[in-house]
């Protein structure tokens, strides 16, 4: 097998990333509530007809399935497109994106300090409403051996001040009740499924670029293919135009020949145009302008994709990264009903300042200009017109969905892993029939030139059995294709690996 080559240094990290999570997520176990029942094998993985050809036995996990094929060329393209992909970059900036999210909601769990520093300038007016003060202590004024502190009554003057504050302000929401908490569960519950997400585009990518790749060389079989078959219709018509002069052939014949000439040149004219559409759509894949682009051309080898190996479902639910994403959306969703429920607990609030306030700027740093404060208090919902009530509904839904979308996310995965499986093994004995269809063709032909040399045959039928074996050469050329695709589709629907998941520590 071909050694993988090296990643990029931001790749391979953010590969690791990755496979962090997909090993944290490694329970092999549905989410308890989820109701899902997990079949306990693939019912299109028994014995039959064999898949592939054998292949070293080991585990290849995601982060370099693509090297199982032992394809030095596809190699290359799968690093390049990791490295170089627009998409998959869009999705590391979500993830980034998540994670400051969860960064900011944790900023909320520890105290807050400010220094709301100000100054202003301000004038009064002596025609305000009057102001009514109180006396500390009793008064002479009071009727004689009342305790009731003295009041009265005075106009407001006009005056003219400034007021200068520079303060320490300390604030802290005590989370008596672990809504805050519970919501910076939620936010990261929430970045590990963007993480989940990046994975998953990760393994959508490579497995594309691995489809287009085995396409592309199919098309330059077919290219092979009806080139090879053009050259030896070319030669047909030089010799019916030789025999035509000779009298030993007539003019139909030699149009009839002219006539299968030019349409293989046409069914060759569309097989090189496919290639070049699949190219381009090869260097998009990789990040490259498909006018600088190029891939020489290299026949789909005969041999058979790897063949894969048996597996179980709990592997699956370990790895892939639509599955991991779902699990991640549960737990979410279930912070999140949580921190709704605490919305209805009284909220404890303290703070402390410490700082100076003068009317003027040169007594501003003085003793005697000194201010300090320490509050506290207690927030305790008693009516909200059944707001708090209504988004906890809200938040139960939401976990109803999550679990939901899981439970459909895993039947999803178990049908295309069926599917694939069944493709696989329907597309071995199609490959064996094929290929038996194409050596019986070659034999016809054969033949069929040689009784033609002897005047056994029409030169027409000649033509048919050319036709048939031109017909049986590029099915069995779409058939090989066919299983390499499959194997990719597997390959993709278990997650991106045979065996067992990966270690984050493995390079």
């Amino acid at each position: 097998m071909t050694a993988h080559p090296t990643l990029p240094a931001a790749v391979r990290t953010a590969t690791l990333a990755a496979l962090a999570l997909a090993a944290a997520a490694a329970c092999a176990q549905a989410p308890a509530g989820s109701g899902l029942v997990v079949p306990a094998a693939f019912k299109n993985a028994g014995p039959g007809a064999p898949l592939g050809r054998e292949v070293p036995e080991a585990a290849v996990g995601p982060s370099a399935w693509w090297t199982l094929f032992g394809d030095p060329e596809l190699d290359r393209l799968e690093v390049q497109a990791l490295a170089e992909n627009q998409d998959l970059r869009a999705s590391l900036d979500r993830v980034a994106e998540a994670r400051a999210q969860a960064g900011a909601v944790r900023s909320v769990l520890y105290p807050s300090l400010t220094a709301p520093i100000a100054g202003d300038r301000q004038r009064t007016t002596n025609t305000a409403a009057p102001a009514t003060s109180r006396l500390i202590g009793n008064s002479f004024f009071a009727t004689q051996g009342s305790t009731v502190p003295a009041t009265f009554e005075g106009q407001v003057l006009s005056n003219t001040f400034s007021d200068y504050q520079v303060p320490l302000v300390v604030s802290y929401e005590v989370d008596l009740f672990g809504r805050l908490r519970h919501r910076l569960g939620q936010a990261r519950a929430n970045a590990d499924a963007s993480l989940a997400d990046r994975l998953g585009v990760r393994l959508a990518l490579t497995a594309q670029v691995a489809a287009n790749y085995f396409t592309l060389r199919a098309a330059d079989s077919e290219v092979a293919v009806l080139d090879r078959s053009v050259r030896l219709r070319r030669d047909a018509e030089e010799l019916q135009q030789q025999r035509l002069k000779a009298g030993s052939a007539s003019d139909v014949d030699f149009l009839k020949s002219r006539v299968e000439r030019a349409n293989t040149e046409a069914d060759l004219v569309d097989a090189v145009q496919r290639r070049a559409e699949i190219e381009d759509a090869l260097a998009a894949l990789c990040g490259q302008p498909a006018s600088g682009f190029h891939l020489d051309p290299r026949p789909l080898e005969a041999a058979p994709p790897p063949a894969v190996p048996q597996t179980i479902p709990a592997q699956l639910l370990s790895q892939r990264p639509d599955l991991i994403e779902a699990e991640r959306r549960i737990a979410a969703a279930d912070e999140g009903v949580k921190a709704a429920r605490a919305e209805a607990y009284p909220v404890l609030r303290v703070g402390a300042g410490y700082g100076f306030e003068s009317s003027q700027a040169n007594q501003l740093l003085e003793n005697q200009s000194h201010t300090w404060s320490i509050s506290g208090g207690i927030s305790i919902p008693i009516f909200d017109g059944g707001r708090d009530a209504a988004l906890l509904k809200v938040a139960r839904a939401q976990n109803d969905q999550a679990y939901d979308a899981y439970r459909q996310t895993a039947l999803g995965a178990f049908r295309e892993v069926e599917n694939a499986l069944s493709g696989l093994r329907q597309r071995a004995v199609q490959a064996d029939a094929r290929r038996r269809a194409a050596e019986d063709a070659r034999k016809v032909f054969e033949a069929a030139q040689h009784s033609y040399g002897e005047g056994g045959l029409t030169y027409f039928e000649v033509i048919d059995a050319e036709r048939v074996l031109l017909g049986a050469e590029l099915a069995q050329v779409r058939t090989l294709a066919s299983r390499y695709a499959a194997t990719v589709d597997l390959i993709r629907a278990l997650g991106g690996g045979f065996g067992a998941p990966e270690s984050p520590a493995q390079p």
